[in-house]
Order: structure tokens, then C-alpha cells, then sequence
């Protein structure tokens, strides 16, 4: 009850079968919180939160965009007061224009109700702009854990200097040095011995390959795993 999910894909997310009070209210009657009345009122109070309006509860997801279906995702993930929402890609789905609509909305609800946000995601400028601590994975990895603006201004695993290389600047006379990795992303399965990230690292040593590297604290709000890394 403590810990809902917003997921990627708002449409597929929620049942074509029931109303917008339905889906809202679906939490409520699961853990029978509360008596009818406090469900309506509930339910009334978090579709407004969200930017929906009443005349909204009885209509069906598919009558509704993207972003107003998302919404609703959001609002019936809130239905239980949780204090962790898990984010799954919650603005990939939607077009540009939207996502920073819903960015804001997410920012306004984590103020107002004191929530911590695992947000997931490919977007740097979006992860950057939300977040508050930052850990890049790699084939299941973590391999950098840092405060926000410690990574954006040292990243120091070269996944993450790549990943960073790829941020486009709103800028059109500045350029920033990609860095192009080769090859491909190894099968999770079968993930390569030591480091998993040498097969395609423009650094890496022998030592690379056989043994993988430790997490090493580069200052209080800066770990990595890295053998370059001193």
C-alpha cells in the first residue's frame, strides 16, 4: 500500500472496461478503505489534483489523449496515499509537448504530498531535471551512483560519459564531442566475465575482462565501478 507504480504505457495500463471512477476507485475497494461516501469523495479529490475534471469519472480510457490517460494513472496510483511512487518511463509514451505537462504535474504532487519518486528512464535532460540522485545501470549493473549535479558535472564511468555525450544542447552554435561506443549490447544472460561494460569501454584494460571492478567512493555523494577510476 506504501508503494505504487506509474507505468510507461498509460493506455495498456489501465482496463478498456471500466470508467475513470472505477479505475480510481479500484485501490479503495481492494483494501477497504473507507466507506462509499469517503471513496466519492476521494476519488473526486485526486481527479482534480491530476487536472481532470469531475465530468470526466464516467467516461472510458479510450475516449481520452495520452497525456489526460496518464493522468488518470497517476491519480489512481495516489488512491492509497503511497509514500513511494516507482516511475516506469511515465513520459515516453507521450508527445513532446505533453511530457513537460505531466513532468510538472509529478513535480507539483511530490511537493505537496511528501513523496519519493524511483524514477526510471532513457531521457537525461527529464532525469536531470527531476531527480535528485542518479544511479546508471548497465547490463543489470549499477555502475554510477551519484547526486544529480555531481554526475552531470564529473561522470566519471565511461558508459556515463557516453550517455552524457548524447544529451543534445539547445544550441545550435555549440557542439558537444559524442562518444560512440561500438558493438552491441551483450545478452543479459550470458553477460560477459569481470566488467560487463569492456566489450565496448574505449578504456579498458586486461584487467578489465577478468575481474569485476569494485564500487569505489570517489567523494561522499560519488561511487563508481571502475577500474580507471583511482
Amino acid at each position: 500500500e506504501e508503494m505504487e507504480i506509474i507505468c510507461q504505457d498509460p493506455y495498456s495500463s489501465l482496463n478498456p472496461g471500466y470508467t475513470v471512477e472505477q479505475l480510481i476507485k479500484e485501490p479503495l475497494v481492494i483494501h477497504n478503505r473507507g466507506s462509499r461516501q469517503f471513496m466519492r469523495e476521494r476519488v473526486s479529490l485526486l481527479t482534480r489534483e491530476v487536472g481532470l475534471k469531475e465530468e470526466h469519472l464516467g467516461r472510458y480510457p479510450h475516449e481520452f489523449s495520452g497525456g489526460q490517460r496518464q493522468r488518470i494513472g497517476i491519480a489512481r496510483a495516489l488512491s492509497l496515499q503511497p509514500r513511494l511512487l516507482i516511475c516506469d518511463e511515465p513520459v515516453s509514451a507521450l508527445d513532446v509537448s505533453i511530457q513537460a505537462q505531466v513532468i510538472n504535474l509529478l513535480q507539483e504532487l511530490q511537493q505537496k504530498h511528501g513523496l519519493t519518486y524511483l524514477f526510471i528512464s532513457h531521457d537525461l535532460s527529464v532525469v536531470e531535471h527531476l531527480c535528485s540522485r542518479i544511479a546508471v545501470m548497465y547490463l543489470g549493473k549499477i555502475v554510477e551512483l551519484a547526486e544529480t549535479r555531481a554526475l552531470y558535472e564529473s561522470a566519471e564511468h565511461p558508459y556515463t560519459k557516453a550517455l552524457m555525450s548524447a544529451i543534445p544542447i539547445p544550441n545550435p552554435r555549440l557542439r558537444r564531442e559524442r562518444i560512440i561506443l561500438k558493438g552491441d549490447v551483450p545478452s543479459p544472460l550470458h553477460p560477459p566475465t569481470g566488467c560487463r561494460f569492456h566489450p565496448r569501454c574505449p578504456v579498458a584494460m586486461d584487467h578489465c575482462k577478468v575481474q569485476e571492478p569494485p564500487f569505489k567512493e570517489v567523494s561522499p555523494e560519488h561511487s563508481v565501478a571502475c577500474w580507471r577510476v583511482a
